[in-house]
């Protein structure tokens, strides 16, 4: 069965608690999820492999991270339709 750590660092994250987890544009206008620590500068990812990783989380039983990742997803969508 697959860990929340393994989940992150297979994800490119640190096994870190992450302050805060947002949308956010790219100087190239594509909208990405980024992740706040408290120590260190933030880390993104694609709006598809957040998905991927949301869905990941749900199954490991990490329903709250899930559904902060699920959030800022759905308001990328949103910021990308206006």
């Amino acid at each position: 069965m697959l860990t929340l750590s393994a989940l992150l660092l297979e994800n490119g994250l640190p096994n870190l608690p992450v302050l805060l987890i947002e949308p956010h544009r790219n100087p190239g206008g594509v909208w990405r999820i980024k992740f706040s620590y408290e120590t260190g500068e933030p880390l993104s990812m694609s709006a598809d492999q957040a998905s991927t990783m949301a869905s990941n989380l749900h199954e490991i039983g990490e329903a709250e991270l899930a559904d902060e990742v699920d959030g800022a997803i759905k308001s990328a969508a949103r910021y990308a339709s206006m």
